[in-house]
């Protein structure tokens, strides 16, 4: 069943001017999160930044792109995934997919959209690469970090409420942001940045998967200067909001963590993103939802050497920092949306997680995981109690944590190494049966989960 969404007037973005951003000695591109950028030789990437300019939300604005592509053109797949940069900067997207964007030759576009961060973080970095850089007036990235509501000793309905009062001041600091991705698109696939491309999925995470979320329900109205649709597909995750609406000839796959929920973020005095259950829905040809168990807000298995930094002091008193691998349910997404958008092949049926009629308790198993969704082998044969939100406080809330079983309690789960590698074996199967994990991904698993217990 679909969500229909009401008829509105066709607005075409204007043709965007591109120019290149050369690094020279002396200059050289502002890179937020300097996540896995050492892989791009070792896959045959090559990044390139580029200033895009012209009108949106009727006054001129000028920003940055970058992107990241194979440098042989021949390599390329044809298939972009577009990513705004946060309200505060970074990119999310590209940490968690970078490797299955490079091995499978698809390229990953960095549009900075969004006038807070954009100004506020790249251009302040660096006022002279990026002097042309301009949009409408706003608030900037600072103005917006220094009041990110965090209290405790409060209803989680006062909590919600702050938050939703919080992401209202979002969108009109960042009215330029719907059209200036659609003009993104446009220079993809006219290429004007190097590539030509034939697909584009916009995706986000957080903040900016609200950004995507938004483009969803307040932008379909937009069209590129030939009259065809900026994007074959979205991909919010992360984020929240009432259920989405079915876009025109576009797929969505929306993809939520447990962190996500009311009650799983309560005890860490920040909101949830999400109202209930009110964000779920019926699946239709072009929608589908997953909701992960054990999956915290970003992911600390592979964590970058900032957020080493940030997490090293935070005294978990006898846990530690989870091992769940939010990057291979990504991996593993993103290749479903790229099959139903190149070759029509139907994802998997929408996972949801067991709650309590349609509040957002989430009900568990005896370990204190959750129940339903999204099953993988760190909730199917689990080695710890996951915690979807480390209730620490910032900045470590977003990163989950575990409570590692006792060796008594894993032995008298599985009784031997070689029964819980059995168990193990048969849980990673399922996982790749059912679309949650790529067969090179499961390799990962092997070696650094499954191979690694000792009783």
């Amino acid at each position: 069943m679909a969500i229909e969404t009401l008829p509105v007037e066709v607005c075409f973005v204007g043709k965007p001017t591109t120019t290149l951003l050369p690094e020279t000695e002396t200059s050289n591109a502002v890179i937020l999160e300097p996540y896995h950028v050492d892989l791009l030789p070792v896959y045959g990437y090559t990044s390139r930044e580029y200033l895009i300019s012209g009108q949106a939300a009727g006054q001129t604005y000028c920003t940055r792109l970058l992107l990241r592509s194979p440098a042989d053109p021949t390599q390329f797949s044809g298939l972009v995934v577009e990513e705004p940069s946060h309200l505060w900067g970074g990119t999310s997207i590209w940490r968690h997919i970078n490797r299955w964007v490079m091995r499978n030759g698809h390229a990953w576009l960095e549009v900075d959209s969004q006038a807070p961060s954009a100004i506020g973080k790249i251009k302040n970095i660096d006022p002279t690469r990026y002097k042309d850089m301009h949009f409408i007036l706003s608030l900037l990235a600072d103005d917006f970090a220094a009041n990110i509501p965090f209290v405790t000793d409060v209803s989680k309905e006062t909590l919600y409420e702050n938050y939703c009062a919080f992401k209202s001041k979002w969108w009109p600091a960042t009215l330029q942001s719907p059209e200036i991705l659609a003009a993104a698109s446009y220079a993809l696939r006219s290429g004007e940045l190097g590539v030509k491309a034939q697909k584009v999925i916009l995706s986000g995470l957080s903040q900016t998967g609200g950004v995507t979320r938004r483009f969803i329900t307040h932008s379909s109205h937009l069209r590129l200067p030939d009259g065809s649709l900026p994007f074959e597909g979205f991909i919010p995750c992360q984020s929240g909001g009432p259920a989405l609406p079915d876009p025109a000839s576009a797929k969505v796959i929306e993809v939520l963590g447990e962190s996500e929920f009311q009650s799983v973020r309560f005890a860490c005095g920040v909101s949830g993103q999400l109202k209930d259950t009110t964000h779920r829905r019926p699946d239709s040809d072009s929608f589908r939802i997953y909701e992960v168990a054990g999956m915290a807000h970003r992911e600390s298995r592979y964590a970058s050497a900032l957020d080493i930094k940030l997490l090293e002091g935070v005294d978990l008193r006898g846990a530690k920092w989870s091992t769940f691998s939010n990057s291979l349910i990504y991996h593993a997404v993103f290749e479903a949306m790229e099959k139903w958008i190149t070759r029509s092949v139907t994802p998997p049926p929408s996972a949801l997680l067991e709650t309590v009629g349609s509040s957002d308790e989430i009900l568990r198993d005896e370990h204190g995981n959750a129940l339903g969704g999204v099953r993988t082998l760190h909730t199917e044969v689990p080695l710890s109690r996951l915690v979807a939100a480390t209730p620490k406080g910032r900045p470590s809330w977003y990163c989950g944590s575990e409570w590692a079983f006792s060796n008594e309690k894993m032995l008298a789960l599985y009784g031997s190494v070689g029964e819980y590698r059995r168990r193990a074996g048969e849980a990673i199967q399922r996982q790749i049966d059912s679309g949650f994990l790529l067969s090179e991904d499961a390799e990962i698993l092997r070696r650094e989960t499954v191979e690694q217990i000792i009783l």
